[in-house]
Parts: structure tokens; sequence; C-alpha cells
């Protein structure tokens, strides 16, 4: 709710069991993209609460083409929230919007990369689950997230860009100065055509670029053929595989996550 608030003409998709994801999931019109996998905290019998992640799921994150970024809450409370002094006169929907002042949940949700927390956590060979009990030292808070990654990101922020031709020698500042040429020309027609413009640039052949992994310059990138990133996307998303004896295996809580060059500021 709340990146659909903060970036209207943005797009956010779930991904369902079985169902395949394509490129054009990840958006229409140039922009930027990642994914998301959102994780819930559990309650504890003494009241403190503690995240379970997968390792095997945390490894394929971790290879995506895609980058992928876990998100979680840090509950400032203990035990029930129904229950809590901590919440006070606040109804627990209120906690959406930031007139919950401190206690909205935005001021204890923290994201960060898949690296990130398997560097964390740091599992054993052959290790299936892990608790997460503390953060992760390299993360972000969630506005801070959104707001960089609003502005193209950084080395450690990457995403997938979407773009309506190729460029040459792509860094994230000409992909991102590609995308602030698009906003602009946008912005010079005159009102009544905007929609005509922004129509026109459905039918243009799409280019996306991702992370070069084998670059050791920061904040290079690649072009992506459509159906090798297809294929890494239904991989990355795909669900426990049939006949799996595995009853404890997570599920993907995973979303699309696409802003368009429109939003730049």
């Amino acid at each position: 709710m709340y990146v659909a608030h903060r970036f209207p003409l943005g797009g956010l998709w779930w991904p369902t069991t079985g169902e395949d994801i394509r490129v054009e999931d990840l958006g229409t019109l140039p922009g930027k993209a990642l994914l998301l996998e959102a994780k819930v905290p559990e309650l504890q019998a003494n009241g403190s609460h503690v995240v379970t992640i997968d390792i095997a799921q945390l490894l394929k994150y971790v290879s995506s083409v895609a980058p992928v970024y876990y998100t979680f809450p840090v509950p400032p409370w203990t035990g029930d929230l129904a229950s809590s002094s901590w919440l006070g006169i606040e109804r627990r929907a209120d906690l959406a919007y930031k007139r919950a002042a401190h206690r909205w949940f935005g001021a204890w949700t923290v994201v960060c990369t898949a690296s990130a927390l398997l560097s964390h956590v740091a599992p054993a060979v052959g290790q299936k689950h892990a608790t997460l009990k503390t953060v992760p030292a390299s993360h972000w808070r969630w506005q801070a997230f959104w707001k960089q990654f609003r502005d193209c990101g950084s080395a450690t922020l990457p995403s997938v860009f979407l773009l309506d031709g190729p460029v040459q020698d792509a860094t994230r500042a000409r992909l991102r100065q590609r995308l602030e040429q698009l906003r602009q020309a946008r912005d010079e027609e005159r009102q009544g055509q905007r929609s005509a413009f922004t129509e026109s640039m459905r039918d243009r052949p799409r280019f996306l670029y991702v992370p070069d992994r084998n670059s050791t310059t920061p904040d290079r990138y690649v072009l992506a053929e459509d159906g090798d990133l297809s294929a890494n996307l239904a991989d990355v998303v795909s669900s426990q595989q049939p006949g799996s004896t595995d009853s404890q295996a997570e599920p993907n809580h995973i979303s699309v996550c696409h802003v368009p060059f429109t939003v730049l500021t």
C-alpha cells in the first residue's frame, strides 16, 4: 500500500503458486524494477519476535540476475501487539499511515540485500533454516530505501533498468541520465499530448539492463536477453518443487516492483 501511494504510476505484482513470470511483468514503461521478499516475524513464548530464513531460498536470491531485497519489521513492542501498551490509543490499522508518528510501520521496518542477509546469518554447510534475531549491519530504513531507489539507487542498491533503446558504456549514471531525458521529453510536450507520448513509449522495443556481476567496476550494467531474464525470474519466484518432502520449506512472499521514468525528480 505504501509503494502504491508513493509511486502511483508504478506497479506492484505478487506471483502466485504455479504462475509463469515474464519480463513483461516488470513493467511496460521505461523505468526501474526490483524484487522484494517480505518476511513476517513470529511471536515467541517469551514475547520476543524472530524471523525464520530459508537458506536454500536465500541462496537462490543471492544468485538472481534481478536484485532481490528482503524487507522485515523489527517490532518495538514485546508480546502480542493487540494487548501491548506500546500501541497506546492507536488502532492497529493506523500503523500503515504516517499520522501514527513514531508508531508508523516505516519507522521500524528495514530492507537489506539478499547478499547482506547471507553474510549476516552465515549459515553452515547443509543448514536449512536460520533464525534472524538482529538486524544486518548493512541495511536501509524503509523510507530511506525508497528515496534512494527513486533516485536510481547506488552501487550497493542496484535494480533492473528498462529502457527504450541501447545505452553505450552502461553505467548507472548513464542509465539514469537516459530516464531523465525521457522524462524531460515528455514534460516538453503540451499537456494534452502527454497521454499520447506515454502511449507511444509502450510500442517501442525494450532493453533491459541488469547489474554486471562479472565486472570489477562498481555500478556497471549489462544488456540482458529477454529469454534469459524471464527464466531467471521464473526460477526466483518459483515455489517448492513438486514432490519435495521438506514440509518446512519457506513459501515465497516475493513481489515485483516497477517504477516508471515519470516519477524521476
